[in-house]
């Protein structure tokens, strides 16, 4: 399952910008300077992640962006954008969402593998509770936390 507009829609309830219900993120990314096809990008390191207009020209098509701070005026008109309070509790919440329809899928894949085999190849395994607790973790460094 692709993360859509609609499902971000769903966490962040505000947002400007292009408005079209079926389109699709195909990745997400912290870091303006990686490749992002069709990229939804949040700045969560603030300054350490780059400017949008470089996660624009490495292929974000959207991003989600902290209320209050000024977006830059180079940001397309149709580029959209979801506004947050906060940028760790809407990615949170996104995530829930996103976990819940995964798991309410009726048709899913099963793989069948021997028990030695790693499922950290499978990314739907790992990368969103990876994503969730790197975010908790940074979360609660950044209130004084170990």
């Amino acid at each position: 399952m692709t993360l859509s507009y609609n499902l971000v829609l769903q966490a962040i309830s505000e947002a400007k910008g292009f408005v079209k219900e079926d389109l699709l993120f195909q990745t997400v990314s912290f870091l303006a300077d990686s490749k992002q096809p069709k990229g939804l990008f949040i700045p969560l390191y603030e300054e350490n992640s780059g400017d949008l207009s470089t996660a624009i020209a490495n292929g974000a098509i959207g991003a989600i962006w902290e209320e209050g701070v000024v977006l830059p005026s180079y940001t397309p008109n149709h580029f959209p954008i979801f506004y947050t309070k906060d940028l760790k509790e809407g990615l949170l919440k996104m995530i829930e969402i996103y976990e819940k329809q995964l798991q309410a899928q009726e048709s899913k894949t099963k793989f069948i593998f021997l028990k030695e085999k790693s499922l950290n190849s499978i990314e739907e395994s790992y990368d969103i509770p990876v994503i969730r607790e790197h975010v908790l973790k940074t979360n609660s460094q950044a209130k004084g936390g170990n």
